[in-house]
């Protein structure tokens, strides 16, 4: 099937979906959130990294709202990131299955929510409109959704030039809440941080650095033959043991291994949570690690591609927001040089002495 074809067909169907269900009309008088009883959060696109920054408005609104009911709508991936966040009242995880996932929404609207709030700022397929006119929450909030009818508030400020904290801010300003505390939370169990000390316990070094070396894009990923020099240099220049995330389960990074080098086979995003909580140092090119280590105000090193020439600047969006982190981005002149290998190996050792 053409590209043309298949760009037809989805149109079609977003075209349908709007028409049987895209319904409701917007009113005037919002809501009171005085009378608000429950506040549902939309994170079923299942992003990490987002789920990280949505615990700085969790927590500001209990503090503000006690009683306020907080729910999260996760996916099988974020929802672990809230396991023991003691700011969430509910939290329902999707399994990727439509109809496995029915009982969930239907459990949701017979809650009869107050207000909800959904942060995905693109448009939305069949699905995603029929899961919100099941789950039907009384007041819905949104990012730039002022084309559907289903969005009682579509918040229109143009935040592509800002740290994505900031749509949150304006969210909890919406509610009321001035000046709020933008710091994420991750909390950790007593399990979780023993595996952690006692990893960490293995080394006789004066530092012990975390490296994470891949990122949803392979253009942002270390390639095995950086990382190995990386980690040599590291070695040589720093007085420091190197413990590798390995989440994939890379056999190939076993080769690594030595007496200053961990390769840490984790099944777990809190399991790397602790990790990072009780090390001295990140070097991430992913932005979920990157926003876990700013929870803890660790010490980072992260690296971004160049949007500079982008009107949606991804790496300012998804910058530390970390007084303790440096950020490298590529210097790319072209397109073709717009991928982490180019980033000399010498400027991330002189960015790691200068943090520590």
């Amino acid at each position: 099937m053409s590209f043309y074809i298949k760009r037809k067909l989805k149109s079609m169907r977003k075209s349908i979906a709007k028409k049987f269900l895209d319904k409701k009309n917007r009113r005037s008088n919002i809501f009171d959130i005085g009378k608000v009883k429950s506040i549902l959060f939309f994170r079923n696109d299942d992003k990490i990294g987002d789920m990280v920054v949505s615990t700085l408005i969790f927590r500001e609104i209990k503090k503000y709202y006690p009683n306020i009911k907080i729910i999260v709508l996760c996916g099988k991936n974020n929802a672990e990131i809230l396991k023991y966040n003691r700011n969430v009242d509910e939290i329902y995880t999707t399994r990727d299955s439509f109809l496995k996932d029915l009982s969930i929404y239907v459990s949701l609207r017979k809650q009869r929510i107050s207000l909800g709030i959904d942060f995905y700022t693109f448009g939305h397929c069949f699905i995603s409109l029929l899961i919100l006119r099941i789950v039907n929450v009384s007041t819905l909030v949104g990012f730039y959704k002022d084309s559907y009818n289903i969005y009682d508030l579509s918040i229109n400020k143009d935040f592509f030039n800002e740290h994505i904290s900031k749509r949150y801010e304006h969210v909890l300003k919406i509610l009321g809440l001035d000046n709020p505390n933008l710091d994420y939370d991750i909390f950790t169990s007593s399990k979780e941080d023993s595996i952690a000390i006692e990893l960490l316990k293995k080394s006789n070094s004066k530092y012990n650095i975390v490296l994470n070396p891949f990122a949803a894009s392979k253009h942002r990923s270390f390639s095995f033959d950086k990382l190995q020099s990386l980690v040599s240099i590291l070695e040589k220049q720093i007085n420091c043991s190197v413990f590798i995330i390995n989440y994939k389960n890379n056999n190939n990074l076993l080769t690594l291994k030595n007496d200053k080098t961990f390769i840490c086979r984790v099944d777990s995003v809190l399991k790397s949570a602790s990790l990072i909580k009780y090390a001295d140092a990140v070097i991430t090119p992913d932005t979920s690690i990157v926003h876990i280590a700013a929870a803890f105000n660790k010490k980072t090193v992260a690296f971004y591609l160049d949007y500079s020439k982008v009107s949606e600047k991804i790496n300012v969006i998804w910058a530390p927001n970390n007084k303790n982190a440096i950020s490298i981005s590529v210097d790319a002149k072209d397109g073709s040089k717009n991928d982490i290998k180019n980033i000399s190996n010498l400027c991330i050792l002189d960015a790691v002495k200068k943090l520590l």
